[in-house]
């Protein structure tokens, strides 16, 4: 009779044990699809885009690398290294904002530790009018995180 509980017991033990791994192996298979490193960088980007909207141009400051490159239309030329990158984004940190924008046709392309995500960026103002940038951003992945190596925001074409 012992042996036959026993058995009962280790049965039910068994499948408990069981449904926790099957349990566990679909959360660890959901958090391993989550944090593909193309959806790693896009939201990266957005957090950024999140905060810029705000008149906040730090969030990009926070996510450059040290060695990090930079062009835009407005500036003669290149940005080079995280000093000259903060001090550009401090000159018109709070001067705007804005209560929308789109980042449409969004495609990263991964080479090994590098990411290149290419966009048409979309801010809307509130008078309605519609600013158009194109932007590549290259990523490198730096100690396990995911950093702004080089940045180009140009005008798009009317």
């Amino acid at each position: 009779m012992n042996i036959m509980m026993n058995m009962i017991k280790f049965d039910r033990l068994g499948k408990s044990f069981l449904l926790a791994v099957f349990i566990f192996a679909g959360l660890v298979s959901m958090s391993a699809q989550a944090q593909k490193p193309e959806d790693l960088i896009l939201a990266k980007e957005k957090a950024a885009l999140d905060r810029w909207k705000t008149g906040d141009t730090f969030g990009f400051v926070e996510n450059a690398a040290d060695d990090i490159t930079y062009f835009d239309p407005e500036i003669e030329k290149r940005c080079d290294g995280i000093q000259a990158f903060r001090q550009y984004m401090a000159s018109f940190r709070g001067t705007f904002n804005f209560p929308s924008y789109d980042l449409l046709n969004p495609n990263v392309q991964l080479y090994g530790d590098t990411g290149i995500l290419t966009f048409n960026f979309v801010g809307h103002s509130k008078e309605g009018k519609l600013d158009r940038w194109n932007s590549t951003e290259v990523y490198r992945l730096i100690k396990g995180e995911w950093k702004l190596a080089s940045s180009h925001w140009s005008r798009t074409k009317p």
